[in-house]
């Protein structure tokens, strides 16, 4: 059997509600030449059990594996399908998401016609919790309306402008609504930290804006994104609990992006650009503190938890000294 032109990959957990109408879109696909992976992060509801009765609709093409043990985000599992796809490109989509039936033909064509490393939209559509045509709204990432590109362009392989770029909010840095070359990953060693629960998605990203000699955004609606269903961060228990948990993800993601800079030339030429990309990373991060509500007590909890031995040492002392440059900086 010939390999699939396209690997689409789905990570699962707990979204019985929603699979189902996520592999319909899939299966309505004018372009079928794909494989379908979908792998799930041990499921406590029915969602994998949704899966396997569309299973049949698929006629061969639909692939389940599972992960060990629950790994807390969808990392590890998209990891496991880059591992085990065969397609000459890879894209992903959120198991309560779906994709346009064109979307996998305009992909593949596209890419193909450019030579693409990594082909990026720009604009989607969004709706609330239950799916209706109705209800469908444009949405799109930093670009202004009447910014956006009109035809597949190529993002300059220059480094500093990427970076300028991506640091006045011009990419949309989650997976989804992207499609890859699956050798272009797998030659640059590109995955999901495992370790990240959350967060991850920028790691993934941020290298293949770097490494990519090219990159083209491209003028095309291929996703449909759900909005307002509870993040991960939102399932833990606790005010301490959260900061606790996010601010050891914020050490791991400085500290693996820093040492990926490290590595590449045009950081080492540059120190201040690889400083200004940690900077804003932790400034993006802290935003959210922002609407705390009771500023004192997320103070508090800094100041114990920012002195934990256990967190990445190079991500620990970079996030305090900019943590303690801004308060100088408030005074």
């Amino acid at each position: 059997m010939n390999e699939p032109k396209i690997s689409v990959i789905i990570p699962l957990y707990n979204a019985e509600k929603y699979i189902r109408e996520c592999l319909l879109s899939v299966l309505a696909s004018k372009f079928q030449d794909y494989e379908l992976l979908v792998v799930d992060d041990c499921s406590t509801d029915n969602s994998l059990a949704e899966v396997k009765k569309l299973s049949p609709y698929f006629d061969g093409r639909l692939k389940i594996f599972s992960t060990e043990k629950n790994s807390g985000g969808p990392g590890l599992p998209r990891t496991v399908g880059i591992k085990n796809a065969s397609g000459k490109y890879v894209t992903f989509i959120d198991n309560d998401d779906m994709i346009l039936p064109d979307a996998l033909g305009i992909f593949f064509e596209t890419a193909e016609l450019y030579g693409a490393e990594v082909l990026h939209t720009e604009k989607w559509f969004i709706f609330n919790k239950e799916f209706n045509s109705k209800n469908l709204i444009l949405d799109f990432q930093g670009a202004l309306p009447g910014k956006f590109v009109d035809e597949p362009t190529f993002e300059p392989v220059d480094l500093n402008y990427r970076m300028q770029h991506l640091m006045t909010g011009k990419f949309y840095c989650l997976p989804w609504g992207k499609f890859f070359r699956r050798d272009f990953l797998i030659k640059n060693k590109i995955d999901f930290p495992a370790q990240m629960q959350y967060g991850e998605d920028f790691v993934f990203f941020f290298k293949c804006l770097c490494l990519a000699k090219k990159y083209i955004l491209v003028p095309y609606l291929t996703n449909i994104h759900r909005v307002g269903i509870p993040s991960a961060s939102n399932s833990v228990s606790g005010f301490r609990e959260i900061i606790q948990s996010w601010l050891k993800i914020l050490y791991l993601k400085i500290g693996i992006l820093d040492e990926f800079m490290r590595k590449l030339e045009f950081f080492k030429a540059n120190p201040v650009v690889h400083f200004d990309v940690l900077k804003w990373t932790i400034d993006l991060e802290f935003s959210f503190l922002k609407i705390a509500r009771n500023p004192h007590e997320v103070q508090s909890i800094l100041i114990e938890e920012l002195q934990n031995p256990e967190l990445n040492t190079y991500g620990k002392n970079f996030v305090n000294a900019c943590l303690y440059n801004e308060r100088i900086l408030n005074k």
